[in-house]
């Protein structure tokens, strides 16, 4: 990983210790959980056959592993990501490769910017199928550093997508 900081006051720099260790780590809990629920799903799945499910039909244990998905995905995001963002939205998907797969590789440019006493602006840049970015608005709210937007954007464009977390 490759840290740089940009258009950031001294006085704001030593921010980048305390706001990008936590923004990661809730990234590799994220992750984590999103790897463990795309692997229980593919045994269901194959399990689907053994049953002689159609394939068009869900699992029987499927509503309960989304379930557990959800409740768990909060529990990571609990005090870590704003009420505003948790609203638009979470554990929605899981894929391979999952979302954040990137935080478990040193192969990714994080870009921190902080002009405000109160706000953040981390941008990842990562190498996937395709060259991506996802951007973090991380804002003290209540005298903790939260999560409080996220966009995703493509490598090559200067527009960025609102996205969930």
């Amino acid at each position: 990983m490759n840290i740089k900081i940009k258009n950031t006051p001294d006085k704001y720099k030593i921010m980048a210790d305390a706001i990008i260790p936590p923004l990661l780590e809730l990234l590799k809990g994220l992750n984590s959980l999103e790897e463990e629920v795309f692997k229980r799903n593919s045994e269901l799945d194959a399990e689907k056959l053994v049953l002689n499910i159609p394939v068009n039909q869900n699992h029987p244990k499927w509503i309960r592993l989304m379930e557990e998905y959800e409740s768990r995905y909060e529990e990571i995001a609990k005090g870590k990501v704003s009420k505003n963002l948790m609203s638009k939205g979470y554990a929605t998907h899981y894929s391979n490769p999952s979302e954040y797969f990137y935080v478990h590789s040193d192969d990714f440019l994080l870009e921190f910017d902080m002009q405000q006493s109160d706000t953040a602006i981390i941008i990842i840049h990562f190498s996937g199928a395709t060259d991506m970015k996802h951007k973090f608005i991380v804002r003290q709210i209540n005298k903790r550093w939260v999560v409080d937007e996220k966009y995703y954007g493509f490598a090559d464009e200067a527009i960025w997508y609102s996205d969930s977390i």
